[in-house]
């Protein structure tokens, strides 16, 4: 299964202390899926684990190494795709006014939809977000939930 993970999904599996890491960390593990996320998760996760070194959660290098590792394209367990920005844009503001969803959110949903299913082919995918409205809307796109 292909699996698009949203940076609140991607960040938790660095962070011991944060509900769910158990789950996340399993997602990245699981060599059965072939977890993808899109290019603004590199900032978003990276952001996620200063915050969480500067509150004591991690040592800030060993946070980084472990995510930058994580992403790295030659041998990391998440692949970061791109899409062309006019269209992820143009997509995420449709979701957002048809479904009401914070704009990142909406930004993951729309570069997950215009990457994921070309990959997948006849595979099975999914959306991994520890968000339930992201997640809801997700689903309207023929993500199954992934977490």
């Amino acid at each position: 299964m292909i699996v698009y993970a949203d940076s609140s999904a991607l960040a938790r599996a660095y962070l011991a202390d944060e509900p769910g890491h158990d789950d996340a960390r399993a997602l990245l593990d699981d060599p059965e899926t072939v977890l993808v996320t899109g290019s603004w998760t590199r900032i978003e996760v990276a952001g996620a684990l200063v915050r969480a070194a500067k509150a004591r959660r991690g040592l800030r290098d060993d946070l980084l190494a472990l995510w930058f590792a994580d992403i790295d394209p030659d041998s990391g367990p998440v692949t970061v795709l791109t899409a062309n920005r006019d269209d992820v844009e143009r997509s995420a503001l449709r979701i957002v006014l048809d479904h009401g969803i914070r704009a990142m959110d909406a930004w993951h949903i729309a570069a997950a939809a215009l990457t994921v299913p070309e990959l997948a082919t006849d595979e099975d995918y999914g959306f991994a977000t520890r968000d339930s409205a992201q997640a809801e809307t997700a689903a309207a796109y023929d993500f199954r939930p992934a977490l």
